[in-house]
């Protein structure tokens, strides 16, 4: 496979103790074998990734930003947030600022050898030196932690950020992730692991505003403890190919989680969220939406699935996904599955596809509002209900700028 060409190269300029140069071996022998997936695999039935066979992708040595890219990673942090900034995949000291108090970190202890799929094997055979993030216990840290990926790419890089971040029980932390780059073609294959203690309240966003030229292939991992809360938020506009995967795991009872996603795409780009929500206990509640907006010849994918089994009790799972197609030639599939193995709980799933409300368009009109300025301001009505979910301003008002962002590339079809 193209992507592992460069594995013997990155191990002599990454030497590695024996249990790391185990794992990363276990992923390249995982990845040789299973090779990328493709649209007969049930799990990737919408997205074909065929075109990462078609480049040899480098594994980046440029750690500095050009200084035309550095004025505008610049401008990607913001002052309210603490930016933790890396650059091809490294650690930029000089960009970013110190972790708040309560912050620790280390080196893992073990390597788990197994993988749910080659991106992740992909991501574990190319790591360099992994390093567990803590969160003491009882700590609130109220200004939100950006993690920060940017990518500089002069020909065709990859990249594989990886993260783990524990949360001690009783503490509060607002976590976000986005990824920017620019340049020629580039690939992020990045994965996040969080793990959230008891009676610990976490928020995390993802922001995906890749140049259009990328492909960005994405997975959150989430365990959630006891009577604790999780806010989640993944939004997607950049990059030509995208897929994010996130699994909740729900292993202690009463636990609240509320997972929402936001993407708005056009030209030929295409958007894939696949989720699974685990609820291996009872008396846990998930309540998942996501919404897109496709204009052009923009592809969208959603699955979600939910399971309870056998052992959760009163659990709570409610799901839905809402399409918003601006162009007659955009496409969005979705698939909610639910799987339930309890007979105590309250589950429900749904997924809409439609175009604007023709009497809600039909009032903006006769209101003189100019028939672009009223597709633009429903289609915008449409998603920042999501936005506005997040409890945080500060987070709310950065995203709501992305989704400014988004809405002038949007060519939105006015015949």
């Amino acid at each position: 496979m193209n992507l592992l060409s460069g594995y013997d190269k990155f191990n002599q300029a990454n030497p590695a103790n024996a249990a790391l140069a185990a794992f990363r071996q276990a992923a390249f022998d995982y990845a040789s074998k299973k090779g990328l997936p493709t649209r007969k695999d049930e799990d990737w039935h919408y997205t074909s990734v065929k075109s990462l066979t078609e480049k040899d992708y480098a594994l980046s040595a440029k750690t500095e930003p050009s200084a035309d890219s550095l004025v505008e990673l610049k401008k990607l942090l913001n002052p309210a947030f603490t930016n933790v900034v890396f650059v091809n995949g490294v650690l930029n000291k000089s960009l970013s600022s110190d972790l708040p108090a309560g912050f620790t970190m280390r080196e893992p202890s073990d390597y788990s050898e197994v993988f749910m799929d080659t991106f992740e094997a992909l991501n574990a055979a190319y790591t360099a030196k992994p390093m567990v993030l803590n969160l003491a216990k009882e700590t609130s840290v109220e200004k939100p932690v950006n993690f920060v990926f940017y990518t500089d790419a002069d020909t065709a890089v990859m990249t594989h950020p990886r993260i783990r971040l524990d949360v001690s029980a009783r503490s509060s932390v607002k976590v976000l992730e986005s990824y920017y780059g620019k340049g020629a073609n580039y690939f992020v294959n990045s994965l996040f692991d969080l793990h959230i203690g008891d009676n610990a309240n976490v928020t995390y966003v993802r922001v995906q505003s890749e140049a259009e030229t990328a492909i960005n292939i994405g997975r959150t991992r989430i365990t959630v403890g006891k009577d604790a809360n999780l806010q989640s938020l993944a939004l997607a506009t950049g990059a030509g190919l995208s897929r994010h995967s996130l699994e909740v795991l729900l292993k202690e009872k009463g636990s609240n989680s509320d997972i929402l996603g936001i993407y708005a795409v056009k030209g030929t780009q295409h958007v894939d969220n696949t989720t699974v929500i685990d609820h291996q206990v009872g008396e846990c509640n998930t309540n998942q939406l996501y919404k897109g907006i496709l204009d052009d010849s923009s592809r969208a994918a959603f699955s979600g699935k939910v399971l309870i089994q056998k052992d959760a009790q009163k659990a709570n799972s409610a799901q839905l996904n809402n399409n918003l197609l601006l162009s007659s030639k955009a496409e969005a599939d979705s698939r909610p599955s639910l799987e339930i193995f309890a007979d105590d709980v309250k589950a429900a799933h749904g997924s809409t596809t439609g175009q604007l409300n023709r009497e809600e368009l039909f009032y903006l009109l006769s209101r003189a509002i100019p028939k672009d300025k009223a597709i633009q301001m429903l289609s915008y009505g449409f998603l920042s209900e999501v936005v506005y979910k997040i409890s945080d301003d500060s987070i709310q008002h950065w995203l709501t700028r992305h989704l400014d962002e988004a809405f002038t590339r949007l060519h939105l079809e006015t015949k």
